[in-house]
């Protein structure tokens, strides 16, 4: 039997943010039409994502939100037992990790903006040069993302990249 794990928009909002980073940070080049729209839609999704996590019914709710000490403690133990929770969306650990996306998917909307859309920030080196950190902090943070889905989910015994997918996870 599976478990609902990840509703549509969560779904949908991730796999948009994906495509928008992929094309415009290995496809587009900078500063074209196609890149800014690319760049507006990932921040429509984040929006949308933040919005959606005060009304979502599953696991994408700020219930779910925790990053204490002992939410910490106790993602570890399931590390540790190679058990992680069948019912269980974003660890302690992921839910910095989504913070961290956001953040610069955000910080890199605004600075684009700043730098395309107002003449007085029009080829300001400074403002090109924090753009272009925070594209690559991003893309620092999607390599750990994907190393740690991997890795846990192998070490976990626990599906993350299909539920990503279908919205549903396999009962052990």
């Amino acid at each position: 039997m599976a478990v609902k794990i990840w509703d549509p928009v969560v779904i949908i909002c991730h796999w948009t943010l994906v495509s928008a980073f992929f094309i415009n940070y290995f496809i587009l080049d900078p500063g074209g039409d196609i890149h800014q729209i690319a760049g507006y839609t990932a921040l429509c999704a984040v929006v949308i994502r933040i919005a959606w996590s005060f009304f979502s019914p599953g696991f994408a709710n700020v219930s779910h939100f925790s990053i204490t000490p002992e939410s910490i403690k106790s993602h570890l133990k399931h590390l540790r037992t190679r058990n992680i929770p069948l019912k269980s969306g974003h660890n302690p650990l992921g839910w910095l990790m989504i913070i961290a996306t956001w953040t610069l998917f955000i910080a890199l909307a605004v600075s684009g903006f700043m730098f395309e859309e107002i003449d007085m920030f029009f080829g300001n080196a400074l403002l090109e040069s924090l753009h272009a950190i925070f594209a690559n902090v991003l893309y620092g943070i999607v390599i750990v993302h994907i190393l740690a889905v991997v890795f846990v989910g192998w070490w976990g015994r626990i599906e993350l990249i299909k539920p990503m997918i279908t919205g549903k996870r396999n009962e052990k």
